[in-house]
């Protein structure tokens, strides 16, 4: 889905991913983490559903974000293969790791690839020997969101198919989230989604919001979903 009457809001969005560490098509000795459920949710209620790939590689230091988009400008230029970047930031345990996530890729295959071409620009990758098979990481995403308007308070990704934004009247901490969302679905008789939490900048004002992943993006289905978050939120 790709529609050019979008308006870009600079914003942050936060989820819970099931991860694993990768050894393979990497330089050899980085850390990169792929995502095994990055929309849990949706994804997990069914094992044969196709999970997309999504790629956390682990930097050696903090970026600023333009720094991270001025360099994927340059990557994206000069590699023949489609992919996004964003900066993010990985935290499980007591470990916290600045990090690009990585998405619309095919394969495993230009990995490494990726790394040497970041590194180029500024972007190194972090050498480290941690590996880990399935453990939980909370993620937090510093990126563009491409917005077009839906219905009342409700945004419609224009750039990323089944992702939809539903407004909120306050911020929440993340275990505040978690829990709202946990009632809403306790209370939701309709198709699965994904959920995750974010806010974007609109006219120099702070939108609290929920990023909802799902087949069913309709106005009768979304505004449900978020008169349950209304009525649940305190």
């Amino acid at each position: 889905m790709k529609n050019q009457n979008y308006c870009e809001h600079f914003g942050t969005l936060e989820k819970l991913e099931e991860f694993t560490t990768l050894s393979e098509n990497i330089i050899p000795g980085s850390l990169v983490f792929e995502s095994l459920s990055p929309f849990w949710g949706y994804y997990n209620e069914d094992p044969h559903d196709y999970n997309p790939l999504y790629i956390y590689m682990a930097v050696n230091q903090t970026h600023e974000v333009f720094e991270v988009i001025r360099a994927f400008q340059k990557v994206k230029a000069e590699l023949d293969f489609e992919l996004d970047a964003a900066k993010a930031f990985v935290k499980f345990n007591d470990r916290f790791y600045n990090a690009l996530r990585i998405r619309h890729l095919t394969g495993y295959e230009n990995l490494m690839q990726i790394q040497e071409a970041f590194s180029k620009h500024g972007i190194s990758p972090l050498m480290s020997h941690y590996q880990q098979k399935r453990f939980t990481a909370h993620v937090t995403l510093k990126k563009m969101f491409c917005l077009n308007s839906f219905a009342d308070a409700i945004w419609i990704d224009a750039c990323e198919a089944k992702h939809a934004y539903l407004e909120i009247p306050k911020r929440l901490s993340f275990d505040e989230f978690a829990d709202v969302t946990q009632k809403v679905k306790n209370n939701w008789l309709d198709t699965k989604f994904d959920a995750a939490l974010g806010y974007f900048i609109r006219k120099q004002q702070v939108v609290d919001m929920v990023r909802i992943y799902s087949d069913n993006l309709n106005t009768d289905y979304l505004q449900g979903i978020r008169n349950l978050y209304l009525q649940k939120i305190k």
